[in-house]
C-alpha cells in the first residue's frame, strides 16, 4: 500500500525526491523508520530523534499505517 511522505529541515536533504512509498499492510512507524534508514543509511541518526505525524496529529512508533496516509517526519528543532 502506498502512503505520501512530507519531509522538514534536515531529513529532508536525506530524501530529496521521495513523496510516496510503499509499506506492507500492519507496518508501524518503527517499520517505516527502518525503511527509511535502509534507503539512506546516513538518515539513521536524524530518523531516530525524528517525530512522526500522521494526517496531522503526532503518533507513536506503534502506530499502523493505514493506505493513503500522509505522514510527516519532523525532526527536533530550537528557535525562537
Amino acid at each position: 500500500m502506498d502512503i505520501q511522505l512530507l519531509f522538514f529541515a534536515a531529513v529532508k536533504d536525506h530524501f530529496p525526491d521521495l513523496k510516496k512509498i510503499e509499506v506492507s499492510e500492519g507496518d508501524s512507524i518503527v517499520h517505516l523508520r527502518e525503511i527509511l534508514t535502509r534507503k539512506n543509511p546516513g538518515s539513521e541518526s536524524i530518523l531516530k530523534v525524528s517525530r512522526f505525524a500522521v494526517n496531522q496529529s503526532i503518533v507513536s512508533d506503534d502506530f499502523i499505517l493505514k493506505e493513503g496516509s500522509v505522514v510527516a517526519v519532523l525532526p527536533p528543532s530550537s528557535g525562537g
